[in-house]
């Protein structure tokens, strides 16, 4: 794994502290359904916002 990572809340949330301003590319994992990735972007002084939805297959 590369970078800081977090782990999910029983209600599926989960934050990365201290992340510094620019532009990420943010991965979720889940073991039954693979990944997804989307891009970020954190202003300086504001959060970034990721959202991921996984699907029954």
């Amino acid at each position: 794994m590369k970078g800081p990572y977090a782990v999910t809340d029983d209600k599926g949330s989960y934050t990365i502290n201290n992340v510094p301003p620019g532009n990420y590319t943010v991965t979720a994992w889940q073991e039954m359904y693979g990944t997804q990735t989307q891009k970020v972007t954190v202003a300086a002084g504001k959060p970034g916002t990721a959202d991921f939805t996984f699907k029954a297959k």
